[in-house]
């Protein structure tokens, strides 16, 4: 398989390919590096806020929920500080961009009662289907002497309290219940009225209610449900603190659907404790907090007393891209495939998903320092974090925990490899290009060097042409002087052959003469019958040398001729013609047969009409000379496509095949056969070849069978006009 010099070299240049994937290696080996100092920064940052904190121990105490003795199975519900007052409207548009801990409650679906309550009255009707299951969402805040609650209650059917159906539980309703200060136990009951505002009740122990104004309450049926908004005063609430909510679907047997509860209301034992986080730890985790980073302080229990902060910072509005960035956008896809974009849309853990999850807690509450990394819920980013123990009167009195996602960084690894990478296409592309040009520079010297050596011989050997000798100091250069310095030594030597020949010839002439007179002379004289034996070999010897001479001298006269001849347009049916009467003049005892095709169109060539009647001499006397005796030499002139072909054909013995290709050079005559007695040194269709080379003809030589002979045919391009 060929292979050219610019595939070779294109192939050689895609080894620069392996230039973007060290590149890729290196932000790699770049982002590992920026990963480590991220979390050194980290762990510096939760240190930092660790040893502010220690020996603080004001910080971290949160109310009297947290005495020892106190049930560790009670839940815990989280009331936060906020930073504006509630407005009491059930619109709950006062809790955006409040800080503070969402949870949500999902009642089993149970199977409804279709038993009615004591108190309900009018016809039975057939038990109902299951009902969605009881969702609902609360959060609890304080400000200044007042604790808020908002509770989101998702409901498909909500029943109003009726005065028909006075029970507790006969309507949907939440209950708040609490134990004070003074250690006195609270169950208050917000329905809602069958105008649709909230009704405010105190539940006493046996089940009975009587309105309370110390809890205000406001009402607003939502699209899922409803949706309350309650005022507590500070001073009513204490360590404990339950909440819960009924849902009563069916209006004909008001049987209780589900339930959901934060401890219990209905005993001061299920009650939650309260847990209020310190505003100081609140004020100070939000002083050093970072931009894109998150900060949580847990207490000894692992439960979260303050966070400032978030992971995901959200989308800024970017600038149109410019062209280079554009560009660095198409080539993407090559290199998106092995880089990781990193993406601000992913699923955020909450307080609950937090606490006591993680290795880097676990071991910061032991006392140690750690840092941890893991993924999103989602997979879609990934979270460093670093964790710092807190120390109060030498015991653990909590942890810091900091997190940061790899986003900064990825993007930092990505653009640096995007310049990177645009930087080494370029490059690549550039050289590649380079390469190919130059290869095809060197391909255009290289060929127009072969071209000019092809030129400047012949197919016979000869020099006919100059070779244009390149200034350039490369190889090529010198390959280039080296063939010019051949080919004039080679034109030299030929020149001293061809000049050679016709000196041998002239001074052959003299010697050969003496030799002539002397055997003349000799013949004159009485000589004994063995040694004219060797007279009359002599006198053939020296008839084939005078041949020689003769043929040599007409070749390097028909050189000269051939470098002087001046051309002309001439028929060669009339020059073709008018040779063929002589040939049947001169040799009366044998059969000539001419064939002029299509005899009214002149075949016009541009040559020499005296040289092409030398060529046809010599193809007749070669066919005459090796014709079997009776047999005819048959003449044809025909017209071809832009050609005209004159042939010779006679029969006789046929060439042999390893000189069928070689009959028109120089020496060469090798055929069964007299000749017609008469020496044949290969000099004859030498000549005819030469003379077709002055013509721009083409002549060959082939056997013919049926009958056997050779055919000479020599093929002549025709002038289309004159």
């Amino acid at each position: 398989m060929r292979v050219g010099l610019r595939a070779q070299l294109l192939i050689v240049s895609s080894l620069l390919l392996a230039i973007p994937f060290l590149g890729l290696r290196s932000a790699r080996e770049i982002e590992a590096f920026l990963v480590e100092t991220q979390e050194q920064g980290l762990t510096s940052t939760a240190r930092a806020v660790a040893i502010a904190l220690n020996e603080r121990p004001g910080v971290f105490v949160m109310d009297a929920a947290a005495r020892p003795g106190e049930a560790s199975t009670a839940p815990l519900i989280r009331i936060d500080t906020l930073t504006l007052p509630i407005t009491l409207d059930g619109s709950g548009d006062d809790w955006t961009g409040q800080r503070g801990d969402v949870r949500e409650l999902i009642a089993p679906v149970t199977e409804p009662d279709p038993t009615p309550t004591p108190e309900a009255v009018g016809p039975a009707s057939p038990p109902a289907a299951p009902a969605a299951p009881l969702r609902v969402r609360f959060r609890l805040g304080r400000y200044e002497r007042s604790i808020y609650a908002l509770i989101d209650v998702r409901d498909d059917a909500v029943i109003r309290h009726e005065s028909e159906f006075p029970g507790l539980d006969a309507s949907d309703h939440v209950e708040i219940a609490m134990i004070t200060a003074d250690d006195e136990f609270l169950r208050f009951a917000i329905h809602e009225a069958g105008d649709g505002a909230a009704r405010v009740t105190l539940v006493r122990p046996d089940g009975s209610e009587t309105p309370d104004p110390r809890l205000e309450a406001a009402l607003a049926e939502t699209d899922e449900g409803y949706r309350i908004e309650a005022r507590i005063p500070r001073t009513l609430v204490g360590a404990r603190l339950g909440l819960s909510a009924v849902d009563v679907d069916d209006r004909a047997t008001r049987a209780v659907a589900g339930r959901v509860l934060v401890g219990g209301t209905e005993r001061r034992e299920d009650l939650g404790r309260v847990f209020v986080p310190s505003p100081e730890l609140a004020a100070l985790v939000q002083g050093l907090g970072r931009a894109r980073s998150r900060l949580w302080v847990l207490d000894a229990g692992g439960r979260v007393l303050a966070q400032a902060g978030t992971l995901q910072g959200g989308r800024t509005p970017q600038p149109p891209p410019t062209w280079r960035q554009s560009l660095v956008m198409a080539l993407r896809p090559i290199y998106g495939s092995i880089l990781v974009e990193p993406t601000e849309d992913f699923t955020d853990a909450g307080p609950d998903a937090i606490q006591l999850e993680g290795a880097e807690i676990t071991q910061a509450l032991a006392g140690t320092s750690a840092r941890w990394r893991r993924r999103t819920s989602d997979g879609r980013a990934v979270v460093l974090s670093a964790a710092e123990p807190v120390f109060s009167e030498g015991k653990v009195a909590g942890a810091v925990l900091a997190e940061e996602t790899t986003n900064e960084t990825l993007a930092a690894r990505n653009r640096a490899f995007e310049r990177l990478f645009f930087s080494i296409a370029f490059a690549v592309l550039f050289g590649a290009l380079a390469l190919l040009a130059f290869a095809t520079y060197v391909s255009f010297r290289i060929r127009r060097l072969r071209d000019a050596v092809e030129r400047a011989i012949d197919r016979h050997g000869r020099v006919k042409d100059e070779i244009p000798v390149s200034p350039a100091g490369d190889e090529i250069g010198d390959l280039s002087r080296s063939f010019g310095s051949m080919l004039e030594r080679q034109q030299q030597y030929t020149a001293y052959l061809e000049d050679l020949r016709g000196r041998l010839s002239h001074e052959i002439r003299t010697p050969v003469a003496v030799v002539r007179s002397s055997l003349d002379n000799l013949r004159l004289h009485e000589i004994p019958a063995p040694a004219a034996v060797y007279l009359d070999r002599a006198d053939e010897g020296l008839t084939r040398l005078v041949t020689i001479v003769q043929r040599m001298t007409e070749a390097s006269r028909l050189e000269q001729t051939l470098a002087t001849s001046e051309r002309e347009v001439f028929d060669l049916g009339r020059v073709v013609s008018g040779c063929v009467e002589g040939y049947r003049l001169a040799n009366p005892g044998r059969r000539i047969e001419f064939v002029l095709e299509d005899s009214g169109r002149p075949m016009m060539l541009e040559g020499a009409p005296d040289l092409v009647a030398q060529l046809l001499d010599k193809l007749v006397e070669n066919a005459l000379d090796f014709a079997r005796p009776g047999t005819p030499v048959e003449i044809r002139l025909t017209r071809g496509l832009g050609l005209a072909f004159l042939a010779v054909f006679n029969q006789g013995p046929p060439l042999e095949d390893e000189v069928a290709d070689k009959v028109f050079e120089s020496m060469i005559s090798s055929r069964p056969g007299d000749g017609g007695g008469k020496v044949h040194l290969g000099l004859g269709l030498t000549i005819a070849r030469a003379i077709a080379d002055f013509h721009q003809a083409n002549v060959s030589a082939s056997n013919r069978h049926d009958p056997d002979g050779v055919l000479m045919t020599v093929a002549f391009p025709v002038r289309s006009r004159g």
